[in-house]
């Protein structure tokens, strides 16, 4: 019997559309209190869920130190849970593990990333006050394990603050800040750890959007207001994050992907022509410095992205495009036909319904319709249409993998 490949050499074969000897497997996030049930002890494990991002504000709370113990544990417990079930790919991201400080959370360049102050206002309510007087109020809600910043400078502020934060981000500069240190250790320590499971790492990097802060719409506002701002903004931002991108790949990750969310389940929260003004020549510096040091740039999005994606294909230069919601409308097959020889796919497998309420004998027949209509060729890397959140039952996570792991081995048979 031929030895399988390990999950790095099946998606490096799986994005350049080449067959592995079986389908390989990603999840974006996963849940941590599914994790700890399936290790047997309590981890917060990178990208999903309140409970982890109040576990890393917290140890922020502590100091430096505290932050990169638990940055490291968390990168540790990801790689061994992806190891233990079979998931070919890992995303690790230096901001995983930092203080979700809004003018962070939603930019994740490295000049974003201020000297902050975390003040505990009740159990799960915090304020984090930053240089020029910036701050920003989060809120955990252990009813549905979110993380949520509820109140911003910006907020109170508008357009007028908007821009004192630009200027100080320009002042600031691009380079790597000592708070982004222990995020960098938490990738660090998967990269180590992928070296014996043979996981690849993609890290993170993505033009900023605030698509998670309550000032969103006076960003959205600014783009007809003061557009020269949101460039200044965005030109500054793609900055910060090429930097991250940079000390990333120098900490060994196979790859980059970018995760911030511009769609509603019905289609983008701006028009084609905001998207090419104002996105696309950012996304694009992100690409090419990724292909200029060899490894591929995914995108993730959720929601209706269909009026995007020819853009994403031709004009961003987007070698992957995660993760295909079914909910919102999203075709897989019809994508596969349509892009299929230009970009890899990865998906799709209904994480709102089917993986939560469904039965394991439904999750394995649509598992095997994805695998059976978009993984032949290669270029599909096969997984939900999001993560595996704390809803998914478990025996339709078993029965999902389960079946890719046995019913995915190329060539196709289904």
């Amino acid at each position: 019997m031929d030895t399988p490949l390990s999950g790095k050499e099946r998606v490096r074969l799986a994005l350049g559309h080449r067959e592995a000897d079986r389908v390989p497997l990603y999840e974006g996030a996963f849940s941590s209190m599914l994790a700890s049930r399936i290790l047997g002890r309590t981890v917060f494990v990178p990208s999903n869920g309140g409970s982890s991002f109040r576990h890393f504000l917290l140890a922020n709370q502590e100091g430096p130190q505290a932050s990169r113990e638990a940055a490291v544990a968390s990168a540790r417990a990801g790689v061994e849970l992806y190891a233990q079930l079979g998931i070919d790919m890992i995303r690790v991201r230096i901001t995983d593990f930092l203080t979700p400080v809004d003018f962070g959370y939603g930019n994740f360049g490295s000049n974003a990333l201020l000297d902050s102050q975390i003040t505990t206002l009740s159990e799960d309510r915090w304020r984090i006050t930053g240089a020029d007087g910036f701050w920003s109020e989060h809120v955990y809600e252990p009813a549905t394990d979110a993380m949520m910043c509820v109140d911003h400078t910006i907020c109170h502020g508008g357009l007028d603050e908007f821009r004192h934060y630009v200027g100080v981000l320009e002042r600031n500069g691009a380079q790597l800040p000592p708070q982004a240190l222990p995020g960098l250790a938490g990738v660090e320590a998967a990269v180590a750890a992928a070296r014996s499971s043979g996981t690849y790492v993609v890290g993170w990097g993505d033009v900023a959007y605030p698509g998670a802060s309550p000032y969103l719409t006076i960003y959205l506002m600014a783009m007809r207001t003061d557009p020269g701002l949101v460039q200044r903004y965005m030109e500054v931002t793609t900055e910060g994050a090429l930097v991250f991108i940079n000390a990333q790949l120098d900490a060994g990750v196979d790859g980059i992907l970018g995760g911030n969310d511009w769609c509603f389940k019905t289609g983008p929260m701006f028009s084609l022509a905001d998207f090419r003004t104002f996105i696309v020549p950012h996304l694009r510096r992100i690409a090419e410095a990724c292909h200029a040091r060899g490894v591929p740039y995914i995108k993730h999005l959720d929601g209706n992205t269909n009026a995007l994606l020819e853009s994403l294909v031709d004009e961003v230069g987007i070698d992957g495009y995660h993760a295909i919601e079914p909910a919102a409308g999203m075709d897989i097959v019809a994508l596969k036909q349509q892009y299929g020889s230009r970009i890899s796919l990865l998906g799709n497998l209904d994480c709102g319904e089917l993986l939560t309420n469904g039965t394991p004998e439904q999750v394995a027949a649509q598992t095997k319709a994805i695998l059976r209509d978009v993984s032949p060729g290669g270029g599909h890397v096969f997984g939900s249409s999001n993560s595996i959140h704390d809803a998914v039952r478990l025996e339709n996570l078993f029965a999902m993998l389960e079946t890719a792991h046995t019913d995915g081995v190329y060539p196709i048979r289904l």
